[in-house]
């Protein structure tokens, strides 16, 4: 139960406050297969979500005003670390009203737009969903930035986000911050049964340019949901474009690579799947996800299924399983590895990532339980 503290304001019989601190903790049994040294079972944090805590606050200023805040981090709950810096995921302040919309400052950190895309995955961006054969780059983060949200207007509504580098270079960052420019652009709509968003966003790296397909790009990515009775069919697609992307700018070495095959420049990824409430606490997931990337670097197939049940409002059990194919000179797995070879050593038994080998599968599967607070 969500913890809070209500006040009156002494110099203002009107305006009330209040804090919120709240946070979900989830823990669970991964296993994979497919890896360059061989299977994985292991203790994991955060494969169905991420496990935080924070605290979110509202004063009335009156005038259908009000000031607002949001600090959050997020933590690895098996080790009990923190992940990153203490409110890596939220730290901002702003003001919100109903007629005029919300605007925030600080570290818009996880509400970086690229992560709004979650409502039309059918998985819910867990661990195996939509950010998977995008390496992640559904993910992206941001600091230094502001954030504008419209009014809902019949259904409609519009969020935009800009983020600065805090340097005397427009594009490239900071050696305090690491962060080049980034920006976006999100349409929402959502109707009785029917739900979907446009967003458009940009992630430039360190030196200012799009150099890396999966990490620093331009993203467009249009998607949907419709239900029918207990059952939400979803679809969408996006494109990822990095001009400046080489093989230099992504941290491989060419001769690393399979014959004919540079970093891409461009992917292309599509997905279908459907959540079937089966029951009131009962819940089924199933979704494919595709992706092709130029330059040689050939496509990946993902098929996932998954269910959750409900213990009560607060408390689920879910679990996952998923299979990712790979054509011959693509090497996407199930663990968010970075574009490029495994460098596997079959001596040491070491690689440099999880990546499967070129032209490899990879299956996997995890159950957990996810409480929140």
């Amino acid at each position: 139960m969500a913890v809070v503290f209500l006040s009156g304001v002494a110099l203002n019989a009107h305006a009330q406050s209040s804090v919120t601190l709240y946070g979900r903790i989830d823990n669970g049994i991964r296993y994979e297969s497919g890896l360059p040294t061989g299977h994985l079972f292991t203790a994991s944090s955060g494969d169905w979500g991420c496990s935080w805590f924070g605290l979110r606050g509202t004063e009335d200023l009156g005038r259908g005003t009000r000031a607002i805040f949001n600090l959050e981090g997020q933590l690895d709950t098996m080790t009990g670390a923190s992940e990153g810096a203490l409110f890596s995921r939220h730290a901002t302040v702003g003001l919100a009203n109903d007629r005029f919309g919300t605007f925030k400052l600080g570290n818009l950190g996880a509400g970086e737009l690229s992560q709004d895309s979650w409502p039309v995955d059918p998985q819910m961006m867990q661990r195996y969903s939509i950010e998977t054969l995008v390496r992640a780059r559904n993910w992206a983060s941001a600091s230094n930035g502001f954030e504008y949200q419209t009014p809902t207007w019949g259904g409609f509504s519009l969020k935009g986000q800009y983020d600065l580098t805090n340097n005397t270079g427009w594009n490239s960052a900071s050696s305090a911050t690491g962060q080049g420019r980034s920006d976006g652009i999100e349409m929402l709509y959502q109707f009785a049964n029917a739900g979907g968003r446009v967003i458009y966003d940009e992630i430039r790296g360190a030196d200012g340019s799009f150099n890396d397909v999966y990490a620093h790009s331009r993203s467009l990515l249009a998607a949907g949901a419709y239900s029918f009775g207990p059952v939400r069919v979803y679809a969408g697609y996006q494109h990822l474009s990095a001009p400046n992307a080489t093989d230099a700018s992504v941290g491989v070495a060419s001769s690393t690579q399979p014959a004919g095959v540079s970093a891409p420049t461009q992917v292309d990824h599509e997905w279908i799947g459907a959540a079937w409430r089966v029951t009131p606490a009962t819940g089924i997931m199933a979704a494919v996800y595709h992706a092709n990337a130029n330059h040689g670097n050939g496509n990946a197939t993902l098929y996932t299924l998954g269910g959750t049940y409900d213990l009560s409002k607060r408390t689920f059990l879910y679990a996952e399983m998923a299979y990712v194919r790979n054509s011959a000179t693509s090497n996407i797995g199930l663990s968010d590895g970075p574009y490029g070879n495994n460098d596997y050593d079959p001596a040491t038994n070491t690689a440099s990532n999880g990546n499967p080998n070129y032209g490899h599968a990879q299956a996997g599967a995890f159950v957990g339980v996810m409480t929140a607070f």
